[in-house]
């Protein structure tokens, strides 16, 4: 027990009475014991609020369209690039700083340590760099001035932020690396064969966007597409680029007229080989028929005059008369002649 409390409060009443002028009975033991579970309440909270701090710390979420960057303590440790890593896995090879690094390829809910573990996030999506116009020579020595577009994305998000480390600078590289390879190659090309064959052209910028790919893969991102969107004619070769513009668009319809021609004669062909099959199949069928026909007559005959074969011989001869002996017909045959037998003797009983 303190023996001090009586006097403390004895002391604190004469002091609050000679203030206000009034008496008053406080217990301070009550207060006391107050005050103490206010201050539990308050550290409790308190705790309560730091183990949410840290429980929201030790997590985070890399969504789909995301890669990650992982450092313990300001070194990579690991990055999440989801399952399309085999960019990832080369770009890795390439530095050797990154060799103990980890590729996670799986996206979503993760753990990490707090205050030692800090998470970068980059967009995984398509990028868009638009160069500035550039001047061209073609083979044929024809001046043009172009504009190109690349799409590129982040594919390995610890080189990029090492490297790079913004969107803005990763353009600047490609547009630095882009003029050299590409404006050498389209250079090659005759004025013709940039302004109206495509193949060409796309065969030309699939090389190139290798080479730069190549280039690229130590900068962690890679080109999926490249193509020229703008073409400007100088002035001064604006008409001999339309000559040249006519004369293709003039070859292309000839050849087109010459290949509808070359298709109509040979339907005409087909189609009257086909009429011919025709003829010769339904005309073949009919004398198969015809001659089917006269078989089956001929047995029809033959079974019905076998029955009285001088009624036959009678018929056949009267046939006979029908066929060569006209009106205006002279014969000069012996009376004898089996051919006049009817005539001459009449039909035998």
């Amino acid at each position: 027990m303190n023996i001090n409390q009586g006097e403390n409060k004895q002391e604190a009443q004469q002091e609050f009475e000679q203030k206000f002028g009034k008496k008053i009975d406080v217990d301070f033991d009550s207060v006391k014991k107050h005050a103490k579970t206010g201050l539990k309440s308050i550290i409790g909270l308190i705790f309560f609020i730091a183990v949410i701090v840290v429980l929201s710390g030790s997590f985070y979420i890399v969504r789909e369209d995301e890669v990650a960057t992982v450092r313990e303590l300001g070194e990579i440790k690991r990055i999440v690039v989801g399952s399309n890593s085999e960019f990832a896995v080369e770009q890795n090879a390439l530095d050797s700083r990154f060799k103990d690094v980890i590729i996670d390829t799986n996206k979503g809910l993760k753990f990490k340590i707090p205050f030692i573990t800090t998470v970068e996030k980059d967009t995984s999506k398509l990028l868009t760099y638009v160069s500035n116009i550039a001047k061209i020579n073609t083979r044929d020595k024809i001046k043009y001035e172009i504009s190109m577009y690349a799409q590129w994305n982040i594919t390995h998000p610890g080189i990029f932020r090492t490297s790079l480390g913004s969107v803005t600078r990763a353009n600047s590289k490609i547009d630095e690396i882009t003029y050299a390879v590409v404006i050498d190659r389209i250079n090659r090309l005759s004025s013709n064969d940039f302004l109206n064959n495509k193949e060409a052209l796309s065969n030309i910028l699939d090389e190139a966007m290798v080479e730069l790919n190549s280039n690229l893969a130590t900068q962690g991102i890679r080109l999926a597409d490249i193509d020229v969107y703008r073409t400007i004619i100088p002035p001064s070769n604006i008409e001999s680029t339309y000559k040249k513009m006519i004369a293709e668009r003039e070859a292309i319809a000839q050849q087109i007229r010459s290949e509808g021609l070359e298709i109509y004669q040979n339907t005409v062909a087909d189609t009257d080989r086909n009429v011919a099959e025709i003829k010769a199949s339904v005309i073949e069928e009919s004398e198969q028929i015809r001659g089917e026909a006269d078989a089956t007559a001929l047995e029809i005959y033959a079974s019905g005059f076998s029955k009285d074969p001088e009624f036959y011989e009678f018929w056949r001869t009267l046939k006979s008369y029908e066929e060569t002996i006209g009106p205006d017909s002279t014969l000069y045959i012996d009376k004898n002649n089996d051919y006049l037998n009817i005539f001459s003797n009449g039909m035998k009983p």
